[in-house]
């Protein structure tokens, strides 16, 4: 008889502990809930903005044009201005072709 009631007393501290376990991981799981609803709410808003009557104004980026550079004219400044790359290459690595075997 000793060694049912030791069982039964395993399986209840079994079901109890499981029990405790399902209550931490609710509060825990609530409590990120809460904070990343905080996070998100202090973030700040959009870069853009919209006008009220739904038209918006954009002001391109100031770069030079094609048609105003002489030929040679690299759009930098006189004195050996910085270089800039054409966009979508920056941190590229040149393609490399691979050979046929060896």
């Amino acid at each position: 008889m000793n060694q049912r009631q030791d069982l039964s007393s395993a399986v209840m501290q079994r079901d109890h502990s499981r029990s405790r376990m399902r209550m931490v991981t609710v509060t825990v799981g609530a409590a990120s809930l809460a904070t990343a609803g905080v996070v998100a709410y202090n973030l700040p808003g959009p870069a853009h903005t919209t006008a009220v009557s739904g038209t918006t104004t954009t002001t391109p980026a100031a770069q030079p044009s094609a048609a105003n550079q002489q030929p040679g004219d690299d759009g930098g400044s006189e004195g050996g201005g910085a270089v800039t790359a054409p966009s979508g290459t920056f941190g590229q690595a040149p393609a490399q072709a691979t050979s046929g075997g060896s």
